[in-house]
């Protein structure tokens, strides 16, 4: 943080009253080209192994993560009972990066540099607390921790919401001591005197934390980038001809101009608009059948807070939605909980048309363009370069991965590249108006199963009744598109297996890095 904003930010602490905070700030760490390809190899064989010791948290052991968060916004939630070594573990975060801000009621709770409780200030204390979080974020600092007990849900739901507004990738943390649950000791080891009774009364408070979904999440300027990307692509198929004759329904009325940056929009999306993912598994906190177990896992446990190499290697665009297409790793799989072979919603939105959505209810779509923000508008001030993605957008977010496939494999899958388990793995770029986003996955395993059987590669995965239904379901319409139609774009190819449904591959993927977590 620079010197001058550093003061200001102090500064305006000091004018609410808050005992000033000292914030650690460092030069962006330059990890040497060595070292950094000395990670990469570490990542891809963790990926290939079990996960790590309960005693490694990502976020504090592996470099490629402690990179990601240096130079990304980052909120750790500390949850755990007095004494389990939730302040000592924040510690560790804070003196493991620069401009951060540790955010605890208790900090607020000293009198003459002596600890006193008072339940008649608790309120106050947490008000102030909740009040540094809010300021902390608005300055724009780097790590945040909330360094609370956080027993129940709704005692940190203030700090999600400022997480979402101040586009925060949001990683709960709890020790990992082997005395955390153990009543006891903790009366022993806690710091401001809390009873064992007391102790004990919390523990039974105590909330396993659901979130909405599980993914992969990318940081603002990742975000931007392929987002800018995919706005190249969509300009690019409309140029060319059967593209533009197939949705010039969708033109801007009366012109007859074709652009769909605005008419795919992200407006129905929950969180910050600015900033993309790809879903792991959707829990709806904990409404789904198997989430809680899913949250609970050691795998799920021990990858959160942790960074991943995520390769785009295409984009699919239909009438309802626009989405990147997400090749996961044999260890990203093992967090994969989505359902690939969910039925699909088969309704396209016509001009004029009453078309149902997911959920089977009737909504009106008349076809007219949203007149919420698009996507050209929203990243015009962020000075990206119009031209990214014909000046190699691909190889600027590569930055150093090595491919899963072989150059054989890669030209035997050409044009399908996703098929098997994962296959539904994507990120959810802009939607139609009234489309919510899950619809991207359903387009996305529809046009799978259409690209293998047009790819012969029917008898994969056959002893799967699903697997089996959806590609017979395919089979009458692949009597129209025996010959999908083929078109060279700048950076890639295009398809088109009708009906609205066109799918880009890129000449070379797009890797990007993505911290797995929860959105709360």
């Amino acid at each position: 943080m620079p010197g001058r904003k550093k003061k200001a930010h102090e500064a305006r602490l000091r004018r609410k009253g808050f005992i000033p905070v000292r914030l650690k700030v460092k030069k962006k760490i330059a990890v040497p080209k060595a070292t950094r390809m000395a990670s990469i190899s570490k990542m891809e064989s963790l990926e290939e192994a079990q996960p790590g010791s309960l005693d490694e948290f990502p976020f504090l052991s592996d470099p490629k993560t402690m990179e990601y968060v240096e130079g990304s916004r980052t909120m750790f939630i500390m949850r755990g009972l007095p004494g389990c070594g939730k302040s000592s573990l924040a510690k560790q975060i804070a003196d493991a990066y620069g401009n951060t801000v540790v955010c605890s009621a208790d900090s607020f709770r000293y009198v003459n540099g002596v600890y006193v409780f008072d339940r008649n200030k608790l309120q106050e204390s947490h008000e102030k607390c909740r009040e540094l979080a809010r300021l902390s974020a608005d300055s724009s600092i780097n790590v945040l921790i909330v360094d609370n007990t956080n027993i129940r849900v709704w005692e940190f739901k203030y700090y999600l919401e400022i997480a979402r507004r101040r586009q925060y990738t949001v990683v709960l943390v709890e020790p990992r001591t082997p005395w955390k649950w153990d009543v006891r000791e903790l009366g022993k080891k806690n710091s401001h005197d809390v009873p064992e009774r007391k102790i004990r009364e919390m523990a039974g408070r105590y909330e396993i934390a659901v979130p909405l979904y599980f993914g992969w999440f990318l940081n603002g300027d990742d975000s931007a980038r392929v987002l800018t990307v995919g706005e190249q692509v969509l300009k690019q198929l409309g140029e060319v001809r059967e593209f533009a004759e197939e949705f010039k329904c969708y033109s801007e009325s009366g012109t007859g101009y074709l652009d769909l940056t605005k008419y795919f929009t992200r407006e129905a999306f929950t969180g910050n608009k600015n900033s993309i993912h790809c879903t792991a598994m959707f829990t709806k906190y904990g409404k789904v059948p198997g989430s809680e177990a899913y949250t609970t896992s050691e795998m799920v446990v021990n990858s959160c807070g942790q960074v991943f190499r995520i390769e785009i290697v295409g984009f699919l665009i239909t009438p309802r939605t626009f989405g990147a297409r997400v090749r996961l790793t044999e260890y990203q799989k093992k967090l994969w909980g989505q359902d690939d072979y969910e039925t699909v919603n088969h309704g396209t939105p016509v001009r004029g048309v009453r078309s149902r959505n997911i959920s089977g209810e009737s909504e009106g779509w008349d076809g007219g363009l949203p007149s919420s923000p698009s996507l050209s508008n929203r990243f015009a001030g962020l000075g990206i370069e119009e031209e990214i993605f014909d000046e190699g957008a691909a190889d600027n977010l590569a930055n150093s991965a090595t491919e899963h496939e072989s150059e054989e494999t890669e030209r035997d899958y050409k044009f399908c590249p996703t098929w098997g388990f994962g296959r539904r793995a994507h990120i959810t770029l802009g939607c139609a108006p009234g489309i919510p986003p899950v619809q991207t996955g359903l387009d996305l395993i529809e046009v799978v199963s259409t690209e293998a059987m047009t790819s012969d590669l029917s008898g994969m995965e056959s002893t799967h009744e699903s697997a089996a239904s959806d590609l017979e379901s395919v089979t009458s319409e692949l009597s129209l598109i025996s010959d999908p139609g083929t078109f060279s774009i700048k950076k890639g190819e295009a398809r088109c297996y009708g009906d609205g449904r066109w799918v880009v591959y890129l000449d070379k993927s797009i890797h990007v890095d993505a911290m797995f977590s929860g959105f709360y």
